[in-house]
């Protein structure tokens, strides 16, 4: 996928416009926001300490080159072109797990790691 690749448009059931699309670099600075205003909420993210501009630019350069590897699938929603929150999941190779992370500025929440998912050796 190529980064800044809107996905789907429509209409909140209160009016507002609502595009989910793939990252881009210019999220960077609503990307710090929230995930400093994560971290001073103590919401459980695994990470204690604010993240630096050039701590966050590192993250979203390597997760945009995952994206574009298909690596990772990675999601933005706006709102009425304000960025509104973001989700991830990305697989590891040789192994079933994945992970997801994501938060909601409007609901101010945020979702953790994922854990293991069952596969065929499990006995399924």
């Amino acid at each position: 996928m190529k980064t800044g690749q809107t996905l789907r448009t429509f209409s909140a059931k209160d009016g507002r416009r609502v595009v989910l699309r793939t990252p881009k670099f210019e999220d960077l600075d609503d990307c710090l926001e929230v995930i400093n205003s994560l971290v001073d909420e103590g919401a459980d993210i695994g990470r204690e300490v604010k993240a630096s501009r050039d701590e966050e630019a590192d993250w979203l350069a390597k997760k945009l080159a995952e994206v574009e590897q298909e690596k990772t699938i990675f999601i933005v929603a706006e709102v009425d072109g304000r960025f509104a929150g973001s989700s991830e999941v990305s697989w590891k190779t040789g192994c079933d797990e994945s992970c997801g992370r994501g938060w909601d500025r409007a609901l101010g929440s945020s979702a953790g790691c994922g854990g293991r998912h069952r596969t065929d050796e499990d006995g399924d």
